[in-house]
């Protein structure tokens, strides 16, 4: 017999996994968090890319999210990220890039 989850049970399961996690170098805990920024990529019509993390940062789990032509004009849920970066030029740069690959 299967247990059945809701969306807000996943969601409090995937939060719990993040808050508690023992040790973020763990293979296992990367690999789940590689797996949920390809979910969260997928919904939001980006594309993911690896991080080289400075020295300093270790052992800090980051993941770079490119846009596309998929992307909300607004840039969704990450304009709220990295706002170094203006959501007008990462809109910009992924989208000719993904333009290019066509």
């Amino acid at each position: 017999m299967a247990k059945i989850a809701t969306d807000d049970e996943l969601a409090r399961i995937v939060t719990a996994i993040v808050a508690d996690a023992p040790n973020q170098n763990e293979p296992r805990y990367r690999m789940f968090l590689d797996t949920i920024a390809e979910a969260i990529g997928a919904y939001h019509g980006v594309t993911i890319g690896s991080v080289m993390t400075p020295e300093e940062d270790l052992p800090q789990w980051s993941v770079a999210f490119r846009a596309t032509v998929d992307t909300a004009d607004d840039g969704g849920p990450f304009a709220l990220i990295d706002t170094d970066l203006e959501v007008r030029e990462w809109l910009a740069e992924g989208r000719s890039e993904t333009e290019k690959t066509r």
